[in-house]
């Protein structure tokens, strides 16, 4: 059989699996399989002499003087011991399909030598990278073309170092990454003082000696044991300014000049940034957005997921091997328009369907909500009147510990919010993109972080969550100058709630939330307080965006394939982030609210045994909110021939009116002997938190 029949057999087949081809006629299939690989370690030296580790895996070149494109991942996560498992089944897609992919522990972690920076994303992790860059595209058997990629913290440093402009760099692929470093990442959710599971198992993490001999010499010690923690790094740094905006993309778009292929997720908190960079970037992107959470697509949950390493190859095929794919002929976004569903936290698949379109997608109208009097949500403002709150922060654990995660029945947070109904809705109608809320406020005391919730009122009475977002009080006129508030002032708030798409079917209601509380997502603010919000005005509402019924066009994706298995490798299950578990206790008696979250997790790898758990616990008091706590604990088991290593790390944050108290403690151990203990105590004032 000659290779153009073979060739449209393929086009045929993933006609009939896709549901048709969006590509034009005239282009070709993406590379396929046909490469046998080697996988190699080495050193690549960065401008200050520091060795740093990487794995390349590379393909067998078929003939004399054949080269390939570098895809290249930065990563901090321990590429040859908790990293590996993933690394392998994301790789040998790739290398199969003709490429390099190389893979680097950033300075400091995993196999790296050096001192990790004292930030994510250091100006120090980007030369770094930029160095990385030169020397991949001028290794042997490279074609000269580069693309970053990778997800959470490999979606983030590709997106600045493509700010940088290396001349090698010619394309990206950034997942569940964002724009905007302050009030869209981990560390200040909206703009609010938030600690999670991450940020302390990372701080824990970077402790972890050096793979793959872990010595306890006094290189260690003094390398990685002493690393100053990044929580007390980022809690110094409360307000919006050049430490978050140097290498934040939003408002410097035009720094990037290479193209962009961006994945999102409707359950991931980073979302916003694909409608933003589609807004406003004038270089070619691909972007996709579907129901999962800070996963890949073809394993996210929940789903439906697909194979998005296909897109993938369609993508690097054209822009790295000049091989028409189609990719550019496909509309910019693939969305995910979720259908109504009950609320549920375990939740596995989303009903809704994909489609493709332009963005903005044209023909998105407005569909305004007020609040009323008697709790009503009206198509026009009512009777003026003002409606009261009184101030209980345990309220929130069922909106998660950031905007992501499926979510349980949103009605013991509707407890502690003003809540308002739309009457029975006659018709259906989809909403896609940022709700946009305005407020008139009052709160009589300095500081108030107001957030509300969009929700989806099923008939039988459960209440789904559908969007939120919130606003810290002081920021209300400027990030970058906050201003306390006056009490007993009213003041007018806008903001959006974060990127969304639902499906409002007809005999269900639209719920608006609004609310001081959002624990433990945000840090309580420290006063017992009453707020009130003006009702039946145009300066309160919702204000949401509602798409034209179609039809669109469908995206040609197709189902997941399986990952390859690393051979030596396995993996014993975890439950962690983002799952994990948790666990909610009121004390009446002494007004306290407590919110437990355990992980753990165990895997082999070439014979070296991993285990690890963590604990974090917060808590705030309804009556004192200032006296709120997270207390966090870490360990990583890890078990050679011979040796046991144990590295155990407990962390406290305990807040008054005005500070921060934290005390940060490092333990390690060899065969259950104590070798060294490290301890930080600082406090920080809070800057309008």
């Amino acid at each position: 059989m000659n290779s153009a029949i073979v060739l449209m057999i393929l086009l045929l087949l993933s006609s009939h699996f896709s549901g048709g081809p969006s590509a034009s006629q005239d282009s070709i299939e993406p590379s396929l399989p046909v490469y046998d690989f080697k996988i190699e370690t080495g050193w690549i030296n960065v401008r200050d002499g520091t060795r740093l580790a990487a794995t390349f895996y590379k393909p067998v070149a078929k003939t004399s003087g054949e080269t390939f494109p570098v895809l290249f991942e930065f990563l901090p996560y321990r590429k040859d011991d908790g990293g590996q498992m993933g690394t392998y089944s994301l790789y040998t897609y790739f290398v199969r399909r003709g490429y390099i992919l190389v893979r680097v522990d950033i300075r400091g972690t995993g196999s790296s030598e050096g001192v990790f920076p004292l930030r994510e994303y250091s100006e120090q992790e980007l030369d770094d990278a930029e160095d990385i860059i030169a020397k991949l595209a001028a290794m042997p058997g490279a074609n000269g073309r580069v693309g970053m990629w990778g997800i959470s913290w490999g979606g983030f440093n590709a997106i600045q170092v493509a700010m940088r402009r290396p001349p090698a760099l010619r394309a990206i692929l950034a997942a569940m990454a964002t724009d905007d470093l302050y009030h869209d990442d981990i560390h200040y959710i909206d703009g609010v003082f938030h600690v999670d599971e991450w940020a302390f198992w990372f701080d824990h993490s970077k402790a972890i000696p050096q793979s793959p001999h872990y010595l306890l010499d006094e290189g260690y010690f003094r390398d990685r044991f002493e690393s100053y923690p990044g929580l007390l790094t980022y809690l110094k740094q409360q307000r919006d300014g050049d430490f978050w905006r140097k290498n934040s993309l939003r408002r410097q778009y035009d720094k990037i000049q290479v193209p962009c292929y961006l994945i999102g997720g409707l359950l991931d908190g980073y979302r916003d940034s694909i409608p933003r960079m589609l807004e406003n970037m004038i270089v070619p992107i691909k972007a996709e957005l579907g129901p999962y959470n800070h996963s890949w697509p073809d394993d996210g949950v929940p789903g439906p997921n697909y194979e998005w390493r296909r897109e993938a190859v369609r993508w690097w095929d054209h822009w790295l091997k000049d091989r028409d794919t189609g990719v550019l002929e496909d509309p910019r976004l693939a969305l995910f328009l979720r259908d109504s569903h009950p609320p549920d936290p375990g939740l596995d698949m989303t009903p809704g369907t994909w489609i493709h379109t332009e963005w903005p997608i044209p023909g998105t109208g407005w569909k305004k909500f007020y609040p009323a009097e008697d709790h009503r949500l009206l198509a026009a403002p009512g009777k003026s009147g003002e409606v009261s709150l009184a101030y209980v922060p345990g309220y929130g654990i069922n909106s998660g510990l950031w905007w992501g995660e499926p979510t349980g029945d949103m009605r013991p947070d509707d407890a502690g919010s003003l809540v308002f109904d739309s009457p029975v809705l006659e018709k259906d109608f989809v909403i896609a993109g940022l709700p946009r809320v305005r407020l008139r406020v009052a709160a009589d005391v300095p500081l108030a972080h107001w957030a509300v919730r969009l929700e989806d009122v099923l008939p039988d009475g459960r209440v789904s969550l559908v969007a939120g977002g919130l606003i810290n009080g002081a920021q209300r006129q400027s990030r970058l100058h906050p201003e306390y508030l006056e009490p007993g002032k009213s003041y007018d708030l806008e903001f959006d709630l974060h990127f969304t798409t639902w499906t409002y079917r007809a005999g269900h209601r639209v719920r608006l939330a609004v609310t001081n509380s959002l624990f433990p997502m945000i840090w309580p603010t420290p006063y017992p307080m009453m707020t009130t919000l003006t009702i039946g005005i145009e300066e309160t509402q919702i204000a949401l965006p509602v798409i034209p019924p179609g039809p669109y066009e469908k995206p040609g994706f197709q189902a997941p394939e399986p990952r390859e298995s690393v051979p030596d490798a396995q993996d014993f299950g975890s439950d962690y982030w983002p799952q994990g578990t948790y666990e909610q206790r009121r004390d009446l008696v002494r007004g306290t609210t407590t919110v437990e979250w355990r992980g753990q997790g165990s895997y082999e790898v070439k014979g070296v045994r991993y285990s690890f758990t963590e604990l974090n616990i917060y808590e705030t008091n309804d009556r004192d909110p200032a006296r709120s706590r997270f207390l966090g604990e870490a360990n990583d088991r890890i078990e050679l021939p011979g040796r046991k290593i144990f590295l155990l790390t407990n962390g406290e944050i305990v807040s008054d009116e005005k500070n921060f108290h934290l005390t940060f403690t490092r333990r390690i151990y060899e065969n259950d002997i104590l070798l060294r203990t490290r301890e930080w105590k600082e406090t920080v004032p809070r800057d309008f938190q």
